[in-house]
């Protein structure tokens, strides 16, 4: 799934280019806008909620404010309790993509009100199936 990113003002640095921390904001707007193809707005997340529990960044070129920048998420694992999302961060430049950023997220089941872990519901699991490989 692809997620177009607005850059803000706010994302750039002193070195003119878009701060690290700024990456682990575009992966989660493409998560977002990935998981809410399957899961509704309306979704108790307290009972069957997500924790993060890695990210990881390989920065590849920087980002300026003028850039157009798209970030494409997609699901590279599926475990009992978890599953894995892989990004890979794009601006265009004349007319071709250049790869900025690639990145991971392990994201774990979790029930809040309980206070615990859970397994990946079904229906979660089978959605992200579909979405398996990169659009790239």
């Amino acid at each position: 799934m692809r997620t177009k990113i607005q850059l803000r003002f706010a994302d750039v640095d002193m070195a003119r280019h878009v701060h690290n921390g700024a990456y682990l904001h575009f992966f989660e707007l493409a998560r977002m806008a990935l998981l809410g193809t399957f899961i509704a707005k309306d979704h108790d997340w307290r009972a069957q909620g997500l924790i993060l529990a890695r990210n990881e960044v390989d920065y590849r070129k920087p980002i300026h404010l003028s850039d157009h920048v798209e970030v494409d998420c997609w699901c590279s694992a599926i475990g009992t309790k978890s599953f894995t999302l892989d990004y890979a961060v794009d601006r265009m430049k004349d007319g071709k993509r250049e790869r900025c950023a690639d990145g991971k997220s392990v994201m774990v089941c979790m029930d809040y009100v309980a206070g615990k872990t859970i397994v990946l519901p079904k229906a979660w699991q089978t959605a992200l199936e579909k979405h398996p490989t990169a659009t790239s």
